[in-house]
């Protein structure tokens, strides 16, 4: 089966990649009133690239490029090492108390927050095929599940490898391997004008969520159709199902209730009778010429070498829904009253807020379900 494309919400630094639409073209008069969308008012953020952010950027280049030797050697501090390991707690075995082929870099705060947080001193020392039997207690700060943190438990633990770390330095000789500069300083000055560009169309894409959120919230709803909230509970359903397969979850675990799953479908559900709404009453459509556009432009984001391989594994329908959103988007954005506003600023702005889009109803991140960057919004 076809995988549907997911659209992102844009913020900085990371995409929280959010469900794809799932609209049809039938008009959607009956079942609802389209409000006010023009001269809405929005914040927008406007990014500032610090020097901090770029040195963020360039120390994840060099972990890229970080090569791992493996040593019949103990391990120490610095090293990589990669584990297999399993806990008791009272003779129990406990959710989260295990782990396989898990690689930790030695005095880099990897294990903060784990229960194997107190372990590292033990592991140093080790060599690969070394087995270890440990007793520790949770911290405090014990992410999975606050409600063990101080508990006593017991862990086998088996390294089963040791790996030097070669990290590159950041030089002319490494900049002119890695990129098209052969300066440290115009490399940097590249990356900053990529991070600002980035930034950017993260932000008009968060802008332009606003916007279409301020116009579900304006419009009236008296239903809709059966078939729309299907089409949209089958694809938030095969969404968080992917979405635990990625964390090594089970849905269940972080899935709503049943009140709580249909308000967020039916979120969904209205944001795409009003993108269609929209679109329908400014007569914007999509063409076949800028879908094969924007998938001959972005084979490389989806790690892909033609046209083919994309149609083969991306659904054509989802991919133009999400061009239409982008155009909604746009023309919202070109017909609203903007201010821009700091990161900070926007955040706190929303704090304690009662958003209602897709976006804060359903909060999940995919790797395996690539999203419409946020290219598609502004090519389109």
């Amino acid at each position: 089966m076809k995988k549907r494309i997911s659209y992102a919400l844009g913020v900085t630094c990371t995409a929280a990649l959010l469900l794809g639409g799932c609209s049809s073209s039938s008009t959607y008069g009956k079942y609802m009133t389209l409000g006010e969308y023009k001269g809405l008012e929005i914040s927008k953020i406007k990014t500032e690239i610090t020097d901090d952010d770029l040195e963020q950027e360039i120390s994840y280049t060099l972990d890229d490029n970080t090569e791992y030797f493996e040593t019949d050697r103990a391990a120490q501090n610095g090293d990589m090492v990669n584990i297999t390991y399993s806990s008791t707690m009272n003779g129990e075995a406990f959710d989260g108390g295990s782990g396989e082929d898990m690689d930790i870099e030695l005095g880099a705060g990897y294990l903060e927050g784990d229960i194997l947080q107190d372990a590292e001193s033990e592991i140093i020392g080790m060599k690969a095929d070394d087995t270890k039997e440990m007793d520790l207690t949770i911290p405090e700060n014990y992410y999975f599940d606050d409600s063990l943190a101080g508990q006593k438990i017991h862990v086998t633990l088996t390294v089963n490898s040791v790996s030097e770390i070669e990290r590159p330095e950041l030089t002319d000789e490494f900049v002119a391997s890695i990129s098209d500069f052969d300066t440290v300083d115009a490399y940097k000055e590249d990356l900053k004008k990529s991070l600002e560009a980035s930034a950017d169309e993260n932000n008009e894409y968060t802008a332009g969520s606003d916007a279409l959120t301020q116009v579900v919230e304006n419009s009236t709803f008296k239903g809709y159709p059966d078939d729309l909230y299907n089409t949209c509970k089958d694809l938030y359903d095969q969404t968080n199902q992917a979405y635990a397969e990625m964390l090594g979850l089970d849905v269940s675990d972080f899935e709503g209730t049943e009140e709580e799953t249909k308000a967020a479908v039916e979120s969904m559900v209205y944001e795409d009778m009003v993108i269609t709404s929209i679109a329908e009453k400014e007569k914007l459509t999509v063409s076949d010429d800028e879908y094969q556009k924007y998938v001959e432009d972005n084979l490389d984001t989806y790690g892909m070498s033609s046209v083919e391989e994309f149609e083969s594994t991306y659904s054509k329908d989802s991919v133009m829904e999400e061009l239409l959103r982008g155009k909604v988007q746009k023309l919202l954005l070109d017909n609203a009253k903007i201010t821009e506003v700091s990161e900070e600023d926007y955040y706190q702005e929303y704090e304690g807020g009662e958003e209602s889009s897709t976006e804060d109803v359903i909060d999940f991140t995919m790797d395996e379900t690539e999203a419409v960057s946020t290219e598609a919004a502004s090519e389109a």
